[in-house]
């Protein structure tokens, strides 16, 4: 009786830790360079749907920048190279899509016809064999004037983009919106999402699995590790909840006491990207999902703080 006790406190310990032992890390994909600091971060990375290019963004105090890095023919990659699109101070957020492999990232350049206009909007430029081609804004009811920051796509053409516009049922400062491409009309069409998505806060930074299963974005809303945590909701069949969860945090593997933005998917579906303190990192997604089940099944416990308290912050 006494070891069926010990093995099933052994069990309730282990329920939310990965494998009862030495947990998987996240990988840093400048593993030589310094940290850098509060005005020089990166995030954002994202990789070509060949594999062969990345781009990211990266602050310099005021202004922020797009870098390329392409892989050389002995698998290491360049040394990042800013990409010269045109910008008032903001270049950011960008997005290689699994759809149609276009780069889609968010810019302050003044939109057409609306020179006056200062806010980032979303738009998306062809990756070519030789370069790249001319960024154009994207169609449809998208861009507003009133900061569109980031954007995310599935396979089958869903995106997923964060904006600031105050549209009929939006929850807070900035919210999460969906779009689909109508082939008829040659642009993209705004709809909402379930309202417990969003949140009163700013969700931002906003990625997605290429099944659309899970989107993922930051949020500085509790309970969490640190200032800003990377959070998730996934697609559910439940009563009531309109495709998808509430918001949950993603877990440890992640997130720390620090501050974890930026998350991006591989267009293959197999590597999750992210930025820690500023630097870029990156785990494997089948490792990730998995704890991701765990975090999921703390979340709808109730059962969140003692799943954060599974990790070890040392």
């Amino acid at each position: 009786m006494i070891r069926k006790i010990a093995a099933l406190s052994l069990l309730g310990a282990c329920l939310f830790v990965s494998a009862c032992g030495q947990k998987p890390q996240a990988e840093f994909i400048f593993p030589d360079k310094p940290f850098p600091d509060p005005f020089n971060r990166a995030y954002n990375l994202t990789q070509s749907k060949d594999g062969n290019v990345r781009v990211f963004a990266k602050e310099t105090r005021d202004d922020t920048d797009l870098f390329e890095m392409r892989k050389q023919a002995d698998g290491s990659w360049s040394e990042p190279k800013k990409l010269e699109f045109p910008k008032r101070h903001f270049n950011t957020n960008p997005h290689f899509s699994p759809y149609d492999g276009r780069m889609y990232f968010a810019t302050d350049r003044a939109l057409p016809n609306l020179e006056f206009n200062n806010d980032n909007n979303i738009w998306s430029v062809e990756l070519k064999d030789d370069g790249w081609g001319e960024p154009k804004p994207v169609a449809g009811d998208i861009n507003t004037g009133a900061k569109e920051t980031s954007v995310a796509m599935t396979a089958d053409g869903t995106m997923y983009f964060t904006s600031k516009y105050p549209h009929p049922g939006s929850a807070g400062s900035q919210d999460i919106y969906k779009a689909t491409f109508d082939k008829n009309a040659g642009e993209w069409k705004m709809s909402m999402l379930p309202k417990h998505v969003n949140s009163f806060l700013v969700e931002d930074h906003v990625a997605v699995t290429p099944d659309g299963q899970h989107i993922f974005f930051y949020s500085t809303k509790g309970p969490k590790f640190g200032m800003s945590d990377i959070v998730a909701v996934s697609r559910t069949d439940a009563e009531g909840m309109e495709g998808w969860t509430k918001p949950y945090n993603i877990g440890g593997l992640v997130n720390t006491r620090g501050i974890e933005l930026g998350p991006e998917v591989s267009t293959d579906g197999k590597t999750f990207f992210f930025s820690r303190e500023g630097k870029l990192m990156s785990l494997p997604m089948d490792v990730l999902l998995a704890d991701m089940a765990k975090a999921r099944t703390a979340a709808e416990t109730d059962q969140v703080d003692a799943f954060i308290k599974s990790y070890s912050q040392d």
